[in-house]
């Protein structure tokens, strides 16, 4: 329905269809808003379900949301590929009205070139996988470092005035950029040969606890502020920690109370959302039973 209405080529679209024409500037930016939460619904949908794409992200002539006073002629587009996002910041964080909801985008869209990798591998095409993976997570390296500084921080930064409405925004990208980081560490996993696979695994392993550090800094007030499909990034990371838990690897006392601990926020912030989603209920009644004793 969004391509027949042409949402995504919303740039030239008053040029191209007569019934767009005497549309306003203002409708227009309703317009490509609700355009770019479909395509954060088509990530999060397809992630789950394993399924392709629905958007072409080569094919998408709907700038980044702009702000009232923002020159149209400075609009930001989605590049290519995910190599040209870090390029996109310095024009994002000009403009505060617009930047979280912009970085919000860019770290979807990096989320989405990872979760191509894993699809790539449950297609099994196994030739050239692990320099596919390298040159995705070099990207993602090169976005996170070009992100504001403490951005990746999950405290709520005081000194600035962060409301904690903002820091909540702003967790939700972090999320999806260690939820991108996970997905590569575990196609990477798969790609490389038995004898090295070990660092991709511990990769494994550092994500899962990055994104329970994110968990433990949540405020459950805000779970009806951020999208709930969020939800799926915190189920994910729960299954690789009872993976990680069970492995014969994690021979140490504290690191199986380490893991424990970072079980028991993860599933509490997934009851958090399951008072309010459903989604996140039936998510919840889906975790491994091996979790239960940790509870």
């Amino acid at each position: 329905m969004a391509y027949r209405i042409g949402l995504d080529r919303l740039e030239h679209i008053r040029v191209l269809y007569a019934d767009w024409s005497t549309v306003s500037d203002e409708d227009i930016q309703e317009w490509r808003a609700l355009w770019w939460r479909i395509y954060r619904l088509d990530t999060y949908a397809n992630l789950a379900s394993g399924t392709p794409y629905l958007i072409d992200d080569t094919l998408i002539d709907t700038s980044f949301n702009l702000s009232q006073t923002a020159n149209p002629s400075h609009a930001i587009f989605l590049p290519p590929n995910s190599a040209g996002l870090a390029e996109l910041l310095p024009a994002i964080t000009s403009d505060p009205e617009t930047l979280l909801d912009n970085i919000h985008n860019i770290t979807i869209a990096s989320m989405r070139q990872a979760g191509l990798m894993i699809r790539i591998h449950m297609l099994r095409w196994q030739a050239g996988m692990l320099s596919q993976i390298t040159a995705v997570d070099r990207q993602l390296t090169t976005l996170r470092l070009a992100l504001p500084p403490g951005w990746l921080n999950p405290h709520r930064n005081a000194f600035i005035n962060e409301s904690p409405l903002a820091h909540h925004a702003r967790l939700i990208t972090v999320y999806h950029l260690r939820m991108a980081q996970l997905l590569l560490s575990v196609a990477e996993c798969s790609a490389r040969r038995a004898d090295d696979w070990l660092s991709a695994w511990q990769r494994v392993l550092e994500t899962c606890q990055d994104i329970a550090g994110l968990a433990s800094q949540w405020d459950s007030a805000y779970c009806m502020t951020v999208d709930p499909a969020i939800t799926f990034t915190i189920f994910t990371t729960l299954i690789f920690l009872d993976l990680q838990r069970k492995c014969e690897l994690v021979a140490t006392d504290d690191l199986h109370s380490s893991i424990d601990h970072d079980i028991t926020v993860l599933h509490l912030q997934l009851k958090h959302f399951g008072t309010i989603w459903t989604q996140a209920r039936l998510l919840t009644c889906k975790v491994p039973t091996s979790f239960r004793h940790v509870w």
